[in-house]
């Protein structure tokens, strides 16, 4: 997402981009940032330029930026360092920032230092996230074409298929399971995430699996903002939420908050959609200022 804002805070322009992937950092400039960069501010004069990334590319960013906006101060760091998490604690007063989206991640801060929990990386540490979710509804389809059941609302929408398997020969069963795989490839970070929106249609039409899994996400989430509150021995009072998660919290956020107050008593949760762009701008209107 890139957005461009006057010296004042008010909105100009925004875009949506394509992904880039996981990025590694590797030397010289990425010519397709580089392009998108310079087709986004033709005709206006970039005086600052923060970056958020979710790859490890940082100092490749860092001189792509460079060769766009030559006269601009620029900030660029990485998701899992914390920045906007910590920014966004700031801004509200929280004590720990929970980021949930396609992964999951925690953040508090402790004196001038900070602590974090999850976000380890794709595939190894993402309980509560998207992509959990998304992996969770798989292995339920797959769980239920195995069985003898109705199936859900949610398998039948993921897989096409609206029944059980009858009893078929080898040859016949291993092509209707080949089928069933390929529906569903490819196998990817990105692309089991993207079922998320399955389960999220579907629990709005009321398929309980579906809801099922939102509210075990939403446990899992408490429990990351729990053991981040505990490593940096803080009071839970206030907790800021940021990320894709948030367009489901109709379905976990009943779970999620009973856990934590369970935990600690009245605590307030801030349920941001737009999070990272609200941290990353009062972080601008802070360098305009020399702050």
């Amino acid at each position: 997402m890139l957005s461009l804002y006057s010296h004042d805070g008010v909105p100009i322009k925004t875009e949506k981009t394509c992904g880039f992937g996981i990025a590694e950092d590797i030397d010289g400039v990425s010519e397709e940032v580089r392009q998108v960069l310079s087709d986004f501010g033709l005709g206006y004069k970039v005086s600052y330029v923060i970056c958020n990334l979710g790859g490890k590319n940082k100092s490749q960013i860092e001189k792509t930026v460079k060769s766009v906006f030559p006269d601009a101060a620029a900030r660029v760091f990485r998701e899992s360092e914390g920045t906007v998490g910590l920014e966004l604690c700031r801004m509200y007063s929280a004590d720990v920032t929970l980021m949930a989206g396609t992964g999951a991640i925690a953040i508090a801060p402790i004196g001038d230092k900070a602590v974090i929990s999850g976000g380890w990386g794709a595939n190894i540490s993402d309980k509560g996230s998207g992509y959990q979710l998304g992996l969770d509804a798989v292995r339920l389809a797959l769980e239920e074409l195995d069985g003898t059941g109705e199936l859900s609302l949610l398998t039948k929408s993921l897989t096409g298929i609206n029944d059980p398997p009858k009893p078929m020969d080898a040859k016949e069963y291993c092509e209707f399971r080949d089928n069933v795989r390929r529906s569903l490839a490819p196998f990817d970070h990105a692309h089991i995430a993207s079922f998320a929106r399955t389960v999220y249609d579907t629990a709005r039409l009321g398929d309980e699996k579906a809801v099922e899994l939102y509210k075990n996400a939403g446990l899992d989430l408490a429990e990351l903002v729990i053991t981040t509150a505990r490593k940096a021995q803080n009071r839970l009072c206030c907790v800021v939420e940021n990320g894709g998660m948030v367009s489901g919290k109709e379905f976990w956020m009943e779970s999620f908050e009973e856990r934590l107050n369970n935990k600690y008593a009245h605590i307030k949760v801030h349920y941001l959609t737009n999070g990272i762009d609200k941290a990353m701008c009062h972080m601008a209107e802070k360098m305009i200022k020399g702050e």
